[in-house]
């Protein structure tokens, strides 16, 4: 243990960690304006750890005296308010031979204030980089800040009984520390507070690691409807077969919310360029579990009224999460900008492997969606102080016996076609009124070139065409 801040920090560690939301390595090298310029993202953002001395390959140079001076200062010479953080100096050795030191700030989310620079610039952290904010980012930031955030309020009856230790060891043994800092590990990450020889329970450490979570935070639990049809029913028609609460700490909820939503997920057929039929899963496995792990991790704890709700219809799957999108995130920028409402819970939940940086996330659910020939994703703010997902299946077009039937028509066929023909068969039977215009986008051939192997493919027998009139604007193909 080289840290007695984060007692899971090791030099390798240091040296192999991808660089993250939470973490970054500098160069001694680095100006001291610069450094600054990463006080004030991490501070604006989810706090996190920057080590000084440790190139961005790994190869440890160290920090000078001179140049620990420099940093040390860095955030009283250049900005108008310093943010809160913490400075250790470890020794160790340099990879070109001797000893030396590096430096970690570990720095805390600044909570009511914007960390800007004195020339006014603000800089935010979003994934692995650190971004300069512009007038309008600022301003949604500093109205986000206005509030302190809801996961680090103390829970004044709650008590270090009230944790798990069971699955706080499982946590400590996760991160490779021993179990005896466990307590501390817990501290270094914000989750509990030690005044007065007591410890201090947050919300976060309830959420996260809560015997029941929901004898402090009612509101902290997902519940699950399954619906029979395309709406929900009430009374005489009521069309409710599946309705199931989960009421446990996050990473265990996120674990059992899984399995329920595995267990209801429906298979049908789908063509393979191959020419063989497979059977897939209505949504992408991805796009479903990074939907339920955003309303678990981004949600407002703070609204204990209501609760998540993940609705199951038919022809699509609702997730929806108390709390408006946080701070500078829209559903207009959703797949480019990241922004932690929690960031201590979002921390101890990527540590268990559910939350990913960079985006990657919500960019994935777009595309993975669109390699199943799904309609892409839809955010939305409904009444303006939800999030809603909601994924859309084309269940109804791609009916099994249908499909089943065209096995028999494929069969001994696909090889003889040209890998055009494949490929506009492929298209046509996995894309809802596949039309020439799409054809044409997705083969980039010509019109032409297109409406003469449709001809040939419907001559075969193997598609057909749907339209009012040879010139109809609106036709597309479908397997016949």
């Amino acid at each position: 243990m080289i840290s007695k801040i984060d007692p899971a920090l090791s030099i390798d560690k240091l040296k192999t960690m991808t660089e993250s939301q939470f973490f970054d390595r500098k160069s001694a090298r680095l100006a001291a304006k610069d450094f600054s310029h990463q006080l004030s993202a991490f501070a604006n953002a989810t706090g996190g750890l920057i080590v000084i001395g440790i190139e961005d390959d790994g190869t440890i140079t160290g920090v000078t005296a001179d140049r620990e001076n420099a940093f040390r200062q860095a955030a009283f010479d250049n900005l108008q308010i310093a943010p809160a953080y913490q400075i250790e100096v470890i020794p160790c050795k340099l990879t070109s031979g001797g000893n030396g030191n590096i430096m970690l700030f570990h720095i805390a989310p600044s909570a009511n204030e914007i960390i800007k620079l004195k020339s006014g610039d603000a800089y935010l952290r979003v994934g692995d980089s650190s971004r300069r904010l512009n007038a309008e980012m600022l301003a949604a930031l500093e109205y986000s800040k206005g509030i302190k955030s809801y996961e680090s309020r103390i829970v004044e009856d709650a008590t270090i009984d009230d944790l798990d230790q069971e699955l706080i060891q499982q946590y400590t043994k996760l991160l490779g520390t021993t179990a005896s800092s466990s307590w501390d590990l817990l501290k270094g990450r914000g989750l509990i507070r030690e005044k007065d020889g007591r410890y201090k329970i947050t919300v976060a450490a309830i959420l996260l690691f809560g015997k029941t979570p929901t004898q402090f935070l009612p509101g902290a639990r997902v519940r699950f409807l399954r619906y029979e049809g395309i709406t929900a029913e009430v009374g005489t028609r009521l069309n409710l077969v599946k309705d199931v609460t989960i009421e446990l700490p996050l990473h265990l909820l996120l674990t059992e919310g899984r399995r329920l939503l595995e267990s209801q997920m429906r298979e049908f057929q789908q063509l393979g360029r191959d020419g063989v039929f497979k059977r897939i899963p209505e949504y992408p496995t991805f796009a479903w579990l990074e939907g339920l792990v955003n309303a678990v991790a981004h949600r407002d704890y703070s609204l204990q009224g209501d609760h998540i709700r993940i609705a199951m219809f038919d022809d699509r799957i609702e997730f929806s999460s108390p709390g408006r999108l946080p701070s500078i995130v829209t559903v207009d920028n959703i797949q480019t900008t990241r922004f932690s409402r929690n960031p201590m819970i979002a921390r101890v939940l990527s540590d268990f492997g559910w939350v990913r940086e960079l985006n990657e996330g919500v960019k994935r659910i777009y595309t993975d969606m669109e390699s199943f020939f799904l309609d892409p994703p839809t955010f939305s703010e409904p009444n303006g102080n939800t999030v809603l997902l909601v994924l859309r299946n084309n269940i109804a077009a791609r009916s099994m016996r249908r499909i089943e039937s065209q096995m028999i028509l494929f069969n001994g066929q696909w090889e003889s076609l040209s890998s055009l023909d494949q490929d506009i068969i492929f298209y046509i039977a996995n894309i809802t009124k596949c039309t020439p215009k799409t054809l044409m986008e997705l083969t980039q051939k010509t019109r032409p070139t297109i409406i003469n192997h449709v001809k040939q493919l419907i001559t075969k027998g193997m598609i057909a065409e749907c339209s009012s009139s040879p010139s109809d604007p609106t036709k597309y193909y479908v397997l016949k």
